[in-house]
């Protein structure tokens, strides 16, 4: 079974200027550190961010509160996602793949995001995921309960990206 995961979120920044921040190493620590902390294991722009393309592999904890009992009890060491974006940059508009995991548990996630403008100078990210969590007859009630999660985990990298986006105006290639 699979759940799908659609959300948005705007910001009051272009497109250009999240584009800037996709391909900055410190923006994906940043939006990682104030949810509990996190690493990134790899960064790598290719091309340039008028023009190219970044791939971010991510390891990201969850903070314990928010991980569904059912999962819990099937993990020895607390839930770790393992995120990896690959990023088309662009200053009107940005698009990639994502695809999410969870070493040692068959919970796993795939998608698209998009970050495109928005009428005057903002712009919206938006996300498009299929959680699947590979489970006989649970699988379901889990999944709704990793969605939940994963919802509260964007409300979270949604402040931290907006922090970083007001902190670094006007920082475009």
């Amino acid at each position: 079974m699979t759940t799908r995961l659609r959300a948005s979120r705007d910001y009051a920044h272009d497109v250009a200027e999240f584009a800037t921040a996709l391909a900055d190493p410190d923006f994906h620590r940043a939006r990682l550190d104030a949810g509990g902390g996190g690493e990134v294991e790899r960064h790598e722009l290719t091309g340039t961010v008028r023009d190219g393309k970044v791939e971010v592999v991510v390891r990201q904890p969850i903070p314990t509160g928010q991980v569904p009992p059912a999962i819990g009890r099937l993990l020895t060491g607390g839930l770790v996602l393992r995120r990896t974006e690959r990023w088309r940059l662009s200053p009107s508009c940005c698009a990639g793949e994502v695809e999410v995991s969870v070493p040692l548990a068959p919970v796993r996630a795939e998608g698209t995001m998009r970050v495109s403008g928005t009428p005057g100078s903002g712009c919206t990210l938006a996300v498009d995921v299929a959680v699947t969590v590979a489970i006989p007859l649970a699988g379901g009630l889990i999944e709704g309960a990793v969605v939940d999660a994963v919802r509260q985990l964007t409300r979270v990298e949604h402040d931290n990206i907006t922090r970083w986006l007001d902190t670094h105006e006007g920082r475009e290639a």
